[in-house]
């Protein structure tokens, strides 16, 4: 059986631009064949999240990853490893809380 991300990336494939996630849930489990339940639109909401293939577009919009041009997906993969810098001082900031 195919695994649901894999599904999921052929129906965004298929598709051509972002999908509205309770969309992309409701071709992923058809392609699947399964019915859909909340568990298991659940689950795989979650295996998309942790795949990735995939990217979250703001407004519910999941689309791929690759769809990036390669300069956005690099600042993207590089901005989540830099700390922020104080504009004060220059630097790090830390919390306090």
């Amino acid at each position: 059986m195919m695994q649901v991300t894999d599904a999921a990336y052929q129906v965004l494939q298929e598709h051509g631009q972002p999908m509205e996630v309770q969309d992309l849930l409701d071709e992923t489990l058809r392609k699947l064949g399964i019915d859909r339940e909340p568990k298991q639109a659940a689950k795989i909401y979650t295996d998309i999240n942790l795949d990735v293939r995939f990217q979250y577009r703001g407004n519910a919009m999941w689309g791929l990853k690759e769809w990036l041009p390669k300069s956005v997906a690099k600042g993207f993969a590089q901005r989540s490893a830099e700390p922020t810098l104080d504009d004060d001082n220059g630097d790090a900031e830390e919390d306090e809380g």
